[in-house]
């Protein structure tokens, strides 16, 4: 997250936003956005953790 200049309060609003999307994977992880930032979220063991997050829309 630090080396995406994403803060924890801009995941923390995106996961809580409801006008964000989440979609299963064909990996069984979860992509959830709301179009700026993204996070890849995977449940194991009735634990949820955040695999990584991105900026949406940014080449190279």
């Amino acid at each position: 997250m630090i080396e995406r200049g994403i803060t924890i309060e801009e995941l923390i609003e995106m996961l809580e936003s409801k006008d964000s999307q989440a979609i299963m994977q064909r990996n069984f992880r979860i992509k959830i956005t709301n179009g700026r930032i993204a996070a890849i979220l995977q449940l194991s063991s009735g634990v949820l953790y955040v695999i990584t997050v991105f900026k949406e829309g940014r080449k190279g």
